[in-house]
């Protein structure tokens, strides 16, 4: 006969380590007290405002260097523009058979914005 169950020793059996209790076996997780756990909450609470805060701060400091850039983008356009010279087109027939790039160059302006650039 195969070494099988029927020959194996009772005591031995027994205090084999799978034959005991779950409860023996299992450690039980280490349980923080109450004072701790808000503690620690506390703390997280704490590192999350001041996250965001600085979130808030970089984000705030982002927009207003887009702002700034924006609004020199603006002075140097309105500074080419002043600074240019320019002529009135009364007759539009022959702007068709401009090159493409010189229908680019070519800007439309309401009647104020003309009189401000020849008054200069």
């Amino acid at each position: 006969m195969v070494k099988g169950k029927a020959f194996r020793k009772q005591w031995k059996e027994k205090r084999k380590p799978l034959n005991k209790r779950a409860s023996s076996r299992v450690k039980s997780a280490h349980r923080v007290s109450f004072e701790e756990r808000t503690k620690q909450k506390r703390e997280l609470d704490e590192v999350k405002r001041k996250s965001a805060e600085m979130v808030q701060a970089k984000k705030e400091v982002k927009k207003a260097k887009a702002k700034k850039r924006d609004e020199k983008k603006k002075r140097k356009e309105e500074n080419a523009i002043k600074a240019g010279q320019y002529q009135v087109i009364k007759k539009t027939e022959k702007v068709r058979k401009w090159h493409k790039n010189a229908r680019k160059m070519l800007r439309t302006m309401g009647p104020e914005q003309i009189e401000r650039l020849l008054s200069k």
